[in-house]
């Protein structure tokens, strides 16, 4: 909801909404006292007048009187006692006309504030209304559908912002009001030679105030009817402001694929809050309108911040080598790591009992047959890992059974095959009934794809830090318009602006600054921690930009090594600013220009149907230590698995050809065999075990090639 909230008032910003006005408008303004400000009062005081006059009788007038009281009536019931009350105004000689001035031509403006906030957002005005209220606050004069079909008005936005569109009619001109079901079928007629408007609001973006919660009520329902047909049944983008306290309960009849494109924005619990909801809709246009004046310098330092980031975050280290650090392409090394979704604090209550029952059972002499036992023996003696404490350990891991099975001289194909499908079967049964049950594991792409916000786990080594760098690269070629690793098409819209903070700088500027920085102003204003890439001038234009993006919804921003947080420091301070991000929009205070956080919140933020509307925030942090624990519940934990063997092996190959390349610029000539280091670390189970972390296996990886295609025999 926050996100559709800050979608909303961008395009208003941006001039790209119609707004259409219903009758809830018409009922604050008079302040409720006049029943007829609104379809269903006017009709009951029409059947009150007709019945007075002896053209009702009273069977029927009571029949009317009950279903209406009783909530049970539905559109067509209303538009049946519209049909009786206009045909009995007809009995007398201008009675309809006299009608209506008498009741919607005497409305009294008690309350103008509403119309008032609503005037002030600077969008062309629609209504549903036959009253006047809309035009003697705004100063704005009346148009009625058939002026605007018959005498061509000039669509341009300019001209009918001058005006208020009445597309059921005024109260002034009986001909032109849409009252019963004649009028609605009359005006069905007519909606197909409104071209331009149909083209305008194909284009703009709507958004319905003052209307009723459902489909059983009129103005609503036909209002979407007439949208429905006016644009050959066309997906639109519909916002409707909706009351906190309701249930979705659209009608049966109703197009549901059309229904589905209203996104519901509740605004509180009264039309009070409705009036502030209205006021906090034009917190963007200053600041957007501002922007506009240096669009074309801004444009040229996001390229430059874009392509710093690729400079700067485009090399991974190995540390150890030799005697200084190697810094290696980051695209040409990088292998893709799978995520584990389950969350890990469910996992750590049960790791020590499913260890427990893992062993139990793999032990026990009924789990492998004769013969799986005897091959297993052999292979254990072999290996020399003979220790039955440590044994079931390793079958826990998947990559080390894989290559303790690939032992082709004790083991079959389909004798491995069947031992991997018992130990998987028996893992996979314990943690179902320890409510554990492995789910599909992701990629990062995946990830990014499925979840708007998700915090990323590993231990030490595990790839956080160079996940966050390629995610950052990567981000950054697609809002270049160069090809990439994170998204298929170059050509995708759904990029943002990305920003890597390792937390432990923001940490560090609290204790250093007197004038204390929110997380918030720390976005925008740290987004280069000072490099010298970028001229005073340029980081003033490229804060304003990030502001602009923050506002929009445009940033990625990367909050980097949570766990790196001092102990002696209050951590408190730090996860209500970031939970602030997560939950709630970005404003734009007008009277202090400064941003601040919205005031409305989200939450079940993972509920969202759109993941990529709004800004969006990764956190890394190591597991150790349950650092995130105060972070929303509802933010993904996913946890970085450690290498699988096919990983392994592509790390391995990626490390030394790229390492081979270097040497070459270098001067130095060696012969270097990717597979041939692969091979040696399978065949010590200690060193198997450490490279099946990103950051020790660059390690190993760097020993080997040093010591001249070698690896020490213990770890």
């Amino acid at each position: 909801m926050v996100d559709e909230i800050q979608q909303i008032k961008k395009e208003i910003a941006l001039n790209n909404v119609m707004i259409f006005i219903g009758t809830s408008v018409s009922i604050y303004t008079t302040n409720g006292e006049q029943e007829f400000s609104h379809w269903k009062g006017l009709i009951h005081d029409g059947l009150q007048r007709c019945h007075k006059s002896s053209w009702i009788s009273d069977k029927d007038f009571e029949d009317f009187i009950i279903k209406f009281e009783s909530n049970t009536a539905e559109v067509a019931d209303y538009l049946h006692a519209a049909d009786l009350i206009k045909c009995c105004f007809k009995k007398a000689s201008d009675a309809y006309k006299l009608w209506l001035m008498e009741t919607v031509g005497k409305l009294s403006i008690k309350k103008p504030e509403l119309i008032e906030a609503i005037g002030e957002l600077g969008c062309p005005i629609l209504t549903t209304n036959y009253d006047a209220l809309l035009e003697e606050i705004l100063d704005k004069k009346p148009l009625t559908w058939n002026k605007y079909y018959t005498e061509n008005i000039d669509n341009l936005l300019e001209v009918l912002r001058n005006y208020i569109l009445h597309i059921y009619g005024y109260f002034e001109e009986p001909d032109t009001v849409i009252f019963n079901s004649d009028d609605y079928n009359r005006i069905s007629e007519k909606q197909f030679g409104l071209p331009n408007l149909r083209a305008l609001m194909e284009r703009k973006k709507l958004l319905l105030i003052g209307y009723g919660a459902d489909m059983s009520d009129p103005n609503f329902s036909n209002l979407l009817k007439w949208i429905y047909r006016l644009t050959n049944h066309k997906s639109l983008s519909i916002y409707k402001l909706v009351t906190s306290n309701r249930n979705k309960t659209f009608n049966k009849t109703s197009d549901i694929s059309f229904l589905e494109n209203i996104k519901e924005l509740p605004y509180g619990y009264s039309l009070n809050d409705l009036l502030h909801f209205i006021k906090n809709l034009k917190s963007f246009p200053p600041l957007i309108h501002e922007s506009l004046s240096f669009t074309d310098k801004q444009e040229i330092v996001r390229k430059k911040y874009l392509n710093y980031l690729i400079h700067e975050y485009g090399h991974v280290s190995i540390f150890g080598y030799s005697n200084s650090n190697m810094s290696l392409p980051l695209q040409s090394v990088y292998v893709e790591l799978k995520f584990d979704p389950t969350h890990p604090s469910i996992k750590a209550m049960k790791t020590l009992e499913i260890n427990e029952e893992f062993k139990r059972k793999l032990i026990s002499p009924y789990f492998f047959n004769q013969n799986e036992r005897q091959k297993l023996n052999r292979a254990i003696l072999e290996r020399n890992i003979c220790n039955p404490e440590t044994i079931y350990r390793d079958f826990m891991i998947d990559q080390w059974l894989n290559v303790f099975l690939n032992n082709k001289n004790i083991f079959t194909e389909d004798e491995a095959i069947a031992i991997q499908n018992k130990v998987n079967q028996l893992k996979q049964s314990i943690l179902e009934k320890n409510n554990l049950k492995e789910v599909k594991q992701f990629r990062i792409q995946q990830v990014y794809k499925e979840f708007k916000h998700f915090i990323i786990l590993g231990h030490p080594g595990s790839g956080k830090t160079t996940l966050s760098k390629w995610v950052v690269t990567n981000m950054a070629k697609q809002c270049l318009g160069e090809k990439n690793m994170l998204f298929d098409n170059t050509n995708d819209n759904k990029e943002k602006i990305p920003i890597l903070i390792p937390i432990w700088k923001y940490v560090d500027q609290l204790k250093e600054n007197q004038q204390k920085k929110t997380l918030l102003q720390f976005i925008y204003e740290n987004s280069t921690f000072n490099s010298t890439f970028f001229q005073d001038e340029e980081r003033k234009l490229l804060s304003s930009f990030l502001i602009e993006s923050l506002i929009h919804g445009n940033l990625l921003i990367i909050f980097e090594g949570l766990d790196e947080v001092p102990v002696h420091v209050d951590r408190s301070d730090l996860m209500k600013e970031i939970n602030a991000l997560l939950e709630q929009g970005i404003d734009y205070d007008v009277k202090s220009n400064k941003l601040i956080y919205s005031v409305y919140q989200q939450k079940e933020i993972n509920n969202t149907q759109n993941p990529t509307i709004g800004n969006r925030f990764i956190v890394t942090s190591r597991i150790e230590g349950n650092y995130f624990e105060e972070i929303n519940f509802y933010i993904p934990r996913l946890t970085i698995e450690d290498m699988s063997n096919d990983t392994l092996k592509l790390f391995c190959h990626s490390y030394m050809e790229c390492i081979k390349n270097t040497s070459f610029e270098t001067g130095r000539i060696d012969q270097y065999t990717a597979d041939q280091l692969y091979n040696n670390i399978t065949k010590n189970k200690d060193i198997f075990q450490l490279a099946i972390n990103p950051q020790l296996a660059s390690i190993i990886v760097a020993v080997y090639d040093q010591y001249k295609d070698k690896l020490p025999e213990k770890r």
